[in-house]
C-alpha cells in the first residue's frame, strides 16, 4: 500500500496521464510480478494498492508523464521519491496468489487516526488479525501513514475458510464490547453528509487491473 500527491491544481491532468498510459504501465507492472494494481483519489492524494509475487515489484514505478505532476517526498537517505509506502497494520487473509475474476467491486477508504490512539488501534488489529485470521474478507487490509489509514477491500469477499487462531495468549485480548463503536473513538470524523461525522470516507477509484 502506497501514498502520494499530486501537486496542486494537477488531479484532472494526473488521471489523463494515468488513463493515456494505462496500457503501457499494466504491461510494465505486469512484468515485475504485479497482478493486481487500483489507485484511489482524495482530492490531491493518491492511495494505490498493489499485490505480487516475488520482490521485483518493490522498485516499481509511475509512468513518467504522471511523475512530472507528482510532490517529492523526502527520505531517510536524503533523496527524494514521488510515492511513499504505507507501514501494514492489518489484514484479515492473505493475499491470493492469482488475480480474482470474480471481484466486482474494489474499494478503498480513508481515515484520520487521533495521535493518543495511534498505538491502541495498531494493539487491537493485530489482536484481531492473530486471534481470527480470515475472519470476514481475506482483501481486507490497512496501511497507515502518518495519521491517514488507508483501507482496501473487494466484493463480493471471496469464499474462505475460518482460520486457525496464529497466535494463543491465556485469554484473548479483544474486547468483548461492540468492536466498531470501541473503534469510533480512535478516529478524527470526517464532517460527512447528511449523515453527519464519518469514521471512514470511501475514495475515488481512479485506475485498476
Amino acid at each position: 500500500m502506497y501514498r502520494a500527491q499530486v501537486k496542486k491544481g494537477g488531479a484532472v491532468n494526473f488521471v489523463s496521464a494515468l488513463t493515456a498510459s494505462a496500457g503501457q504501465w499494466e504491461r510494465e507492472l505486469r512484468e515485475q510480478g504485479v497482478n493486481t494494481v487500483a489507485v484511489f483519489a482524495k482530492e490531491g492524494s493518491l492511495f494505490l494498492y498493489l499485490e505480487a509475487v516475488g520482490e521485483q515489484a518493490v522498485a516499481w514505478q509511475w509512468p513518467a508523464p504522471c511523475l512530472v505532476l507528482l510532490e517529492e517526498w523526502p527520505g531517510a537517505d536524503g533523496g527524494h521519491r514521488h510515492t511513499v509506502p504505507m507501514m501494514p497494520i492489518y489484514r484479515d487473509g492473505e493475499p491470493p496468489n492469482a488475480r480474482r475474476t470474480d471481484a466486482h467491486e474494489r474499494l478503498g477508504s480513508l481515515a484520520r487516526l487521533r495521535p493518543e490512539m495511534y498505538s491502541s488501534y495498531i494493539f487491537y488489529h493485530f489482536a484481531l488479525q492473530e486471534e481470527k485470521p480470515y475472519g470476514f474478507n481475506p482483501t481486507y487490509a490497512i496501511g497507515a501513514h502518518e495519521e491517514l489509514i488507508f483501507s482496501y477491500h473487494e466484493l463480493p469477499a471471496p469464499v474462505f475458510e475460518p482460520g486457525a487462531a496464529r497466535h494463543a495468549w491465556p485469554e484473548s485480548v479483544l474486547p468483548s464490547t461492540n468492536w466498531h463503536a470501541l473503534m469510533e473513538s480512535h478516529f478524527q470524523l470526517w464532517p460527512g453528509g447528511d449523515q453527519g461525522p464519518v469514521p471512514w470516507e470511501k475514495m475515488n477509484l481512479i485506475y485498476c487491473f
